[in-house]
């Protein structure tokens, strides 16, 4: 339930930028909210959060200061970055999740569900992609969907290498458990079954592209 949930939320006050205290707070989360990275990092001496969200569109800054502050001092904490729509995004490994403005408040609750109950532990996280392979629970962009068993498997998968050409026969192997891969029509039915519960378009996929010859990609 998004009330045992407890978010801080560090979000300044710039009038260019797209605020969230208000809308989380109507969502039920237990919510703190600071404007400053600094106020922020004083608040957790009586503030213990399961999510960090850092609204770095708000703030005059790309959040990947605030970022490293937060994850040295709150090492496993899960960390949200919100960043403007022009701001080019820096990787990194300390960011749980980005976000790019413009989004609805809808998407961040869908990420933020994601994190309920220590989940995040086990959590895939590949840009707007995110899989809970303990539930079984699939989130591309705002929609969510619950896979069977083998077609979480198959996307837990993928999304351990992605942006790689996995071969069929790769592929068939690891989620079926078998060495036999003479015939692997059963992988791309399975293919085109995640393509419908994930894509927008699944006969024109811009998730999950089909590499002639060579197998599929997860492009995030």
């Amino acid at each position: 339930m998004a009330e045992s949930l407890k978010v801080l939320l560090i979000e300044g006050k710039r009038n260019v930028a797209r605020c969230f205290a208000a809308d989380l707070e109507k969502k039920g989360y237990s919510l703190k909210v600071e404007s400053s990275g600094n106020k922020g990092l004083d608040a957790l001496k009586a503030f213990s959060p399961d999510v960090v969200i850092i609204n770095a569109a708000s703030l005059r800054t790309n959040g990947l200061r605030l970022v490293s502050w937060f994850h040295n001092s709150l090492p496993g904490t899960p960390l949200c970055l919100i960043v403007a729509e022009d701001e080019p995004v820096v990787e990194t490994e300390n960011v749980n999740f980005f976000l790019r403005l413009p989004f609805t408040v809808q998407k961040l609750v869908n990420r933020l569900r994601t994190l309920e109950n220590n989940s995040h532990k086990s959590m895939l996280i590949r840009g707007d992609l995110v899989l809970n392979p303990e539930s079984r629970i699939a989130i591309y962009k705002n929609r969510e969907v619950r896979l069977t068993p083998r077609l979480s498997d198959l996307l837990g998968k993928m999304m351990e290498r992605p942006r790689e050409v996995l071969s069929r026969e790769e592929l068939f192997k690891a989620v079926w458990d078998t060495d036999y891969v003479e015939d692997t029509r059963t992988l791309d039915v399975h293919i085109s079954w995640l393509r419908k519960a994930l894509e927008d378009d699944p006969h024109h996929p811009d998730l999950i592209k089909t590499i002639r010859s060579r197998g599929y990609m997860l492009k995030v």
